[in-house]
């Protein structure tokens, strides 16, 4: 077997254009929520409103996406996705009531959820064979990561709620670096299938008429719904109610999390390439299980040293998950899906994730509400034990070349090559 060990120059040239994007991203997406409410002083129930209307947008966009990918291809929709979040940026650093913030965050959300499967979708085009795909994966999981915290770093020193200047200033970097992205991509290939003649229709029913998308489709929503979004909403809020912890302890914990990433990825990765993609799928499911059970346990009458502690080796541990999670879902998704429903299957993966955003907010918000975090925790648990369970059974359904990254990629019929155009 050829060790992969340096990607091809167009897959760094899209993965650094990537980075520099959501560099971009890192400095404005900790501050939406603030900038509406304290900056340009919109009421918070509007302002929940206006995310979640957001939200919604992306939910409706990614299937759409999805056909646009297979039909010509992701280069282009990704253009057009870094566009639309530039005038959306722009749009958000002058918004200063409902009716201004409305388009920008409608136009915002349709754009940022249908991003994440457009550049599954390239990666897996530029990089075909399965340990390269892999790497692919495992470093632009890892390059996000640290651009999303490097800007959210440098977006706290910039912004001042006292000076709205700072914030359209951050908004309006966002906007360039979508736009150095943009310019970056026509230099990157369109690599896509060419139409055949006489060839059969495909859709959504054909990527859930295979026995194994199915069966990742499954392990996906479980995944989204105890993973990011659980995460990214209920982290701070169990922590500060019911952990009775302080929001510089959440912002450290965050850290915390970013550092296990970046040191980790490329050293679990060598242990990944040896193993079946579906025991690293259930893996990732028993170390995110033990990550919310840890987090439970902040929530106990012990010395606010310990509950720190809980919170801190919670998001060591989640960030663990992620970089065994980040190199497996996308190239499995992918080595199944052959390339005349690529991108759906990869919208498809993506719109579990955009289901779970709108809906983890309300979930933890109402079990918080009700005294009841620790169910919280618990039925989080079972999500994630549950994720372990379609592990196993993937393990058992597919066959070694589907299942290990020695596998070639997923063959389609005769004529389904890709082309560059």
């Amino acid at each position: 077997m050829i060790e992969a060990t340096r990607l091809p120059r167009t897959t760094r040239l899209f993965l650094a254009g990537n980075t520099v994007s959501m560099l971009g991203t890192g400095l404005v997406l900790p501050f939406m929520l603030i900038n509406l409410h304290q900056v340009r002083g919109i009421a918070l129930p509007a302002v929940g409103a206006l995310l979640a209307g957001a939200a919604a947008s992306g939910l409706v966009v990614v299937p759409l996406s999805g056909v646009l990918i297979d039909r010509i291809g992701a280069r282009p929709v990704l253009i057009g996705i870094m566009l639309g979040q530039s005038i959306a940026d722009v749009s958000l650093a002058w918004a200063h009531n409902v009716p201004t913030a409305l388009p920008a965050t409608l136009l915002y959300g349709a754009t940022w959820a249908p991003m994440f499967p457009t550049l599954a979708t390239m990666i897996a085009r530029l990089t075909p064979h399965p340990m390269m795909q892999q790497r692919a994966f495992a470093i632009n999981f890892t390059a996000q990561n640290a651009a999303l915290g490097t800007g959210a770093t440098i977006g706290a020193v910039v912004a001042a709620t006292q000076n709205p200047t700072s914030f359209q200033a951050l908004f309006l970097a966002n906007a360039a670096s979508c736009l150095v992205f943009a310019a970056v991509l026509p230099f990157i290939p369109n690599l896509r299938r060419p139409r055949q003649l006489n060839e059969s229709k495909v859709g959504y029913r054909t990527v859930l008429a295979h026995p194994g998308l199915r069966l990742v489709m499954v392990a996906s929503l479980l995944l989204a719904f105890t993973g990011y979004a659980a995460f990214d909403s209920g982290l701070p809020a169990f922590a500060t109610v019911a952990a009775h912890v302080s929001i510089h302890v959440v912002a450290l914990s965050l850290a915390v999390n970013t550092a296990i990433i970046v040191a980790t990825q490329l050293l679990v990765l060598r242990f990944i390439r040896r193993v079946r993609r579906s025991l690293s799928v259930a893996l990732t499911g028993l170390i995110w299980a033990v990550s919310w059970a840890v987090l439970g346990l902040s929530a106990l009458p012990i010395l606010p040293a310990g509950r720190v502690a809980c919170v801190f080796a919670f998001t060591g541990l989640f960030g663990l998950g992620e970089v065994f999670l980040a190199p497996t879902m996308g190239p499995l998704v992918n080595s199944l899906a052959h390339d005349r429903i690529r991108g759906r299957a990869n919208s498809m993966s993506g719109l579990t994730t955009s289901m779970a955003l709108i809906a983890s907010p309300a979930i933890v918000t109402g079990f918080l509400a009700a005294g009841l975090g620790v169910a919280w925790i618990g039925l989080l648990c079972l999500g994630c034990l549950g994720a372990v369970g379609v592990g196993v059974v993937l393990g058992r359904s597919l066959t070694s070349e589907q299942d290990r990254v020695s596998a070639p990629a997923a063959t389609a019929p005769v004529g389904d090559r890709v082309s560059a155009k």
